[in-house]
């Protein structure tokens, strides 16, 4: 208890008389006292210092920039002499730490690390990356030009850099794989931009300069620029280099480096020397474009052993992907099913059915280029080709070659040897079967014979179900005989088994057209156009069936993208002069219709409409032009000649058109309506020929009723004038259409005849006796 007491560090500070004793011996207190009550003296301390606070310390020495502090000779001063307080410490308050006086000087201050050489040349480095990098995003945005100022301000930095470096002394310490990555990033970004000549004189300073190892690689992207730029031989030479200095191992970049020089030896006419670049490919690792293209070059060459042995040597490549013993499907395990279809749809079995497809394409282009002339005959070449792959490890493909082999013939017209090579594939239980039968099918089809047609249509689809050419061509033929709904139900299920066919489709808008469904064949034909965007036919038909359904606008607007792509196009420009004609537009109608005749001026619909046109303006004369040109492209049609006579009459050629009219009565001696014009005309003018030519028509008309009830009038001689100019055209004219008969145009453009062509009525005094 009495240790206690004594350690008690609060002990003496309520004995005031003892506190003020040892204050009466304080100088510094006393000092205090003095200056507290009046005015205050000034006083200097004999040390000051900027550290030292009244209260917190009694007593100080300094000594440089150092303070040290004394205690009080009367001990520690607590915060509060006031014991009731309750709070006690054993701790000395001292908040600056100046309490002891074993601690040496303080410490310097510390000097900013970002102002040192090195700091400042790392946080460059950083910054350089940065635009590095921002220049690749920029790229992958497809931002070419950002990416290229970026790059350039890369460079620029780095360059700032090195002599930041030489001027810290510091040259020894520059990283140089930041400089060849500007460099190579700058030198990319050029050639992004096809700044080519920039982009070779960046490379160039990578590759000459030793410090960059590896660089000898960037010789190919120099070759690359300069197949860019069309200088082939600088291109061959920068890939030599790099081939050269291509390390064996890099056994992948060689064959690389020595396939872009065989391709630019093809462009550059140089065969030999693509053919001996393809071959080492294939020496050193076998692929099929190298062996296609090394098939290739010898057919150009036209060497017959050489394309042989080339074609052998593709068949060897081996593909390594056999799909079909990868997935074991169990009908007793679903869930092993699932998870086998589910695999075949992967990322990898998609690749390996690009490998596959790949193989099988460069296969049959090889054989279909070289069967034509390896041997003396096609049918040996193709026999040798069928039985090298029949021999090798793509045996499932003979069949697809015997097919082409077909196609070929075909090509040449041999229409007989493809039908028997077809033939060849009945009876037999593959999909090649029901190729076979699809293209005999066809050919039947085209040939008229439409029951053959039907027979091998069907037994290709009994062998393929899910061969919707199949259910086309069986279509096809139920058009043929109008039965509009079984061909509806056949194209249905071929677009069940392939809803993009595109012959399917067009083939069923069809259907829809003719049975009058405007708007499923609409349908149709817009799906057609979401397949193949710019397909004439597809948006002819799209604009003929808004025209079916009087929707003019729409109809002329199709028309019009129709003539954006193809502007010379006859038939369109008639299809809208039929379509203003129908709205009264005439004027409108008659700048197509001339259009269209100037495109194609043996149209005998766009001529009868102009000449029409012309006729009720009251311009006889213009119209004559077009009816002799009529008579010029078909001679044998009286019908032509004597509106050629009509227009003769009406502009007062009188003696022109009695020439005419008996110039076609001396070749079609029985045409009536020639006959009433010839004595209409000879009376008018006075002439006796009148009775001859009215006696001659009493003649021809009894034989013509004569005829009549044989039931073998002769067509185009009678009534020809009678009737609307439009209803025979095209009839007995002898004019053939190269491209085939044209749509039956609306009689709705012929306007109101004049009664001079045809229609007037022969009096009672010029009827023979």
């Amino acid at each position: 208890m009495a240790a206690a007491v004594e350690d008690d560090i609060y002990a003496g500070y309520n004995d005031y008389s003892s506190v003020y004793k040892d204050l009466e011996q304080d100088e510094l207190f006393q000092e205090v006292i003095k200056t507290s009550y009046g005015k205050r003296s000034i006083f200097t301390p004999k040390t000051p210092g900027t550290a030292m606070r009244f209260g917190t310390s009694s007593r100080f020495q300094r000594s440089g920039t150092a303070i040290s502090m004394q205690p009080m000779t009367g001990g520690l001063r607590p915060m509060t002499a006031v014991r009731s307080a309750g709070y006690t410490s054993r701790q000395t308050f001292d908040p600056l730490n100046m309490g002891s006086s074993t601690k040496g000087p303080a410490p310097p201050l510390e000097t900013n690390k970002e102002d040192t050489p090195e700091e400042k040349i790392k946080a460059s480095e950083r910054k350089i990356m940065g635009l590095i990098e921002s220049s690749a995003e920029a790229v992958s945005e497809n931002n070419m030009r950002i990416a290229l100022e970026r790059a350039r301000e890369a460079s620029s930095r780095e360059r700032a850099l090195i002599r930041l470096q030489e001027q810290a002394g510091l040259s020894d310490n520059h990283n140089i794989d930041l400089t060849f990555a500007v460099l190579f990033n700058l030198a990319v970004q050029y050639t992004n931009n096809e700044m080519y000549t920039e982009a070779i004189a960046t490379y160039q300073a990578i590759t000459r300069n030793r410090m960059f190892s590896n660089s000898a690689r960037l010789k190919v992207n120099m070759g690359n620029i300069y197949v860019k730029m069309g200088q082939l031989s600088q291109a061959i030479k920068m890939y030599r280099m790099a081939f050269d200095q291509a390390p064996t191992v890099h056994k992948d970049l060689r064959i690389k480096i020595m396939h872009n020089m065989g391709m630019l030896f093809v462009q550059m006419g140089r065969l030999e020397e693509a053919a001996n670049s393809f071959e080492w490919v294939m020496r050193e690792r076998a692929e099929f474009k190298a062996g296609l293209h090394a098939v290739l070059c010898h057919f150009a060459l036209s060497h017959r052993d050489k394309m042989k042995r080339a074609f052998l040597e593709l068949l060897e490549v081996q593909l390594n992907v056999d799909q079909e013993d990868k997935y074991s499907n169990n009908p007793d395990d679903v869930a092993s099913n699932i998870l086998n279809e589910v695999i075949k749809n992967d990322d990898l079995s998609k690749l390996e059915k690009e490998m596959k497809l790949e193989a099988e394409k460069s296969i049959l282009c090889a054989a279909k280029l070289i069967a034509p002339v390896i041997e003396d005959t096609l049918t040996a070449g193709f026999a040798w080709c069928v039985d090298a792959i029949k021999s090798s490890a793509y045996g499932v493909l003979a069949a697809d070659l015997e097919i082409n082999k077909a196609m070929v013939f075909l090509h040449n017209r041999e229409t007989q040897l493809a039908i028997d090579t077809l033939k060849m594939f009945e009876n037999r239980d593959t999909k090649a079967n029901s190729a076979a039968a699809t293209m005999l099918s066809f050919i039947y089809y085209l040939q008229g014979d439409y029951d053959q047609a039907e027979k091998y249509g069907e037994a290709a689809r009994n062998a393929d179900a899910y061969n919707a050419a199949a259910y086309v061509n069986l279509s096809a033929c139920a058009i043929k005989k109008d039965d509009l709904n079984i061909a509806r139900e056949l194209l249905l299920c071929a677009l069940e088994t392939d809803a993009s066919h595109v012959q399917a489709l067009y083939n069923l808008g069809l259907v829809y057209k003719k049975q009058t469904m405007y708007e499923e064949a609409l349908e149709c034909f817009w799906k057609i156009r979401n397949i193949v965007r710019h397909d004439l036919q597809t948006l002819y038909q799209i604009g003929h069936l808004y025209q079916l359904m009087n929707d003019v606008d729409q109809a002329s607007e199709w028309y019009n993208q129709l003539l954006g792509i193809l502007s010379s196009d006859p038939g369109v420009l008639q299809k809208l002069g039929e379509m203003y004609d129908s709205i009264g537009d005439k004027q409108q109608a008659f700048q197509f219709y001339n259009d269209s005749h100037r495109f194609y001026p043996a149209n005998f619909e766009v001529i009868d409409w102009i000449g029409s046109y012309f006729i009720s303006m009251q311009v006889a004369e213009k119209a004559l032009t077009y009816f002799e040109k009529a008579v010029e492209l078909a001679p044998d049609e009286p019908r032509w000649r004597l509106l050629v006579a009509a227009c003769l009459r009406r502009t007062g050629q009188f003696h022109k058109a009695l020439m005419e009219y008996q110039d076609i009565h001396n070749k079609f001696p029985d045409n009536i309506e020639c006959l009433k014009f010839l004595i209409r005309l000879c009376s008018d003018m006075g002439l006796k020929e009148a009775q001859m030519y009215a006696a001659e028509l009493k003649k021809a008309e009894k034989a013509k009723e004569l005829k009549d009830r044989q039931g073998s009038a002769r067509p185009g001689t009678t009534a020809l004038c009678t009737l609307p100019l439009k209803a025979n055209i095209g009839k007995g004219t002898g004019f053939i259409d190269p491209i085939g008969p044209l749509p039956t145009r609306p009689m709705t453009a012929a306007g109101k005849r004049d009664d001079d062509f045809g229609d007037e009525e022969l009096g009672d005094d010029l009827l023979p006796e």
